[in-house]
């Protein structure tokens, strides 16, 4: 008898739990309570205080239809910018969130921007505060703005629901320098202590003769020592960074032979670093694979001849080391800042050497001697063999 009660007491326990467990999502938020943060932007304000500035899209409608839509996810809705200011990121947030009238969420957002004066100063402490939340995503890129960083969240593009959207696919694109939360504190943390960050500007973008109106583009990086700011490279330079990097995304390359231009597109690119220690001597090969395909031959050579197609692999070879040698004169020699991941292989490499230098890297970076070695090839020459509108005669086959 006694098994027995206890036997149903123990089912009518693990039907209680059982029906705890289906009473649904007690601290759920309703879609339309919500504001969704898709951006955030830091900039400096009077005082020495900081001014936040968050992009907001207040959903009006969920729809589940499989056809059109919004490829968000199907969600419709209006966007806006708040800012204010504090005396930091926390105090300025809860200034905001103070005057909005919906909870902020903060799971959609994508995209920090810090402005330069605040890069310039130090971000340390809203840096800490962005990894510290719960709420923020450490995938979500970051930016630093030249001017406003609120302005560029003001914009309101042509195409994309906001400029938020325009930076992160822009981004996505890998033409310039793509950096997440997660991956700037890593190199922040990391041997050299050094980070880069892609560089925001507002440019015009003609929509007609007689209509223009204001985008935010790419252009360039930012270089940090530690959480400070201590220059700019420009796009050029980021792109043979990015090559030193292996982050080089497929985008068209065009560069001159002796006979004339060419454009291939896409290029994959692989590049290795190789450090040495000799006595007091540290060195670094920088070896560099890259190959792409043909989309305009401005030449009246024929890449099929193996002798015009090696002219055009020595023109292919000579632009894509005199982007590296650029990138390795303006971020090694000059701003003297390791965001090449050199410290990183001599420390996997010379674990021994590494643990004497490391302390002195910001002095011995400088004096590494850099060797680079590029071997560049055409894979494809394109559809037509022959350059395109160019009477057969007058091309050399041989």
């Amino acid at each position: 008898m006694m098994g027995i009660l206890a036997r149903t007491w123990g089912i009518l326990l693990l039907s209680i739990l059982l029906l705890l467990l289906l009473g649904g999502c007690w601290d759920r938020k309703e879609l339309n309570e919500l504001a969704l943060v898709s951006a955030l932007s830091l900039d400096k304000a009077e005082n020495n205080q900081i001014q936040a500035t968050v992009q907001l899209v207040l959903p009006q409608s969920q729809t589940g239809s499989m056809g059109g839509g919004n490829p968000e996810g199907g969600m419709s809705g209006r966007t806006s910018t708040q800012s204010e200011t504090g005396v930091d990121v926390t105090d300025a947030l809860s200034k905001l969130q103070g005057k909005i009238p919906r909870r902020m969420f903060w799971g959609q957002c994508k995209i920090f921007i810090f402005n330069e004066a605040v890069a310039r100063e130090g971000i340390q402490e809203e840096l800490d505060f962005l990894l510290r939340s719960p709420q923020t995503r450490e995938r979500a890129y970051m930016f630093v703005s030249k001017g406003s960083a609120a302005k560029v969240l003001e914009l309101m593009p042509s195409i994309e629901r906001t400029s938020a959207d325009v930076l992160r696919r822009v981004s996505d694109l890998k033409i310039g320098m793509r950096v997440n939360m997660k991956q700037f504190s890593g190199m922040l943390m990391g041997e050299s202590q050094a980070a880069i960050l892609p560089l925001v500007y507002i440019v015009p973008q003609s929509l007609s003769s007689e209509q223009v109106k204001e985008i935010p583009n790419i252009l360039g990086s930012v270089l940090f020592k530690k959480d400070r700011m201590v220059g700019e490279i420009s796009e050029k330079t980021t792109r043979g960074v990015m090559w030193i990097r292996n982050e080089i995304g497929e985008y068209t390359i065009v560069f001159d032979t002796e006979e004339g231009r060419v454009s291939l597109r896409p290029i994959k690119s692989q590049a290795k670093l190789i450090p040495e220690i000799k006595g007091e001597d540290w060195m670094m090969t920088i070896k560099v694979k890259s190959e792409g395909d043909i989309e305009e031959n401005n030449t009246l050579l024929n890449p099929l001849n193996p002798k015009y197609l090696a002219v055009m692999n020595k023109g292919f070879e000579k632009d894509v080391k005199e982007r590296i040698e650029l990138a390795i004169n303006e971020v090694q020699r000059k701003q003297k800042v390791d965001v090449l991941d050199f410290a990183k292989a001599f420390h996997r490499k010379y674990p021994r050497q590494w643990e004497k230098m490391k302390e002195r890297w910001a002095e011995q970076f400088p004096k590494v001697r850099v060797n680079i070695e590029v071997h560049a090839s055409i894979n494809r020459p394109g559809l037509t063999s022959s350059p395109g509108g160019v009477p057969k005669e007058e091309v050399r086959e041989r």
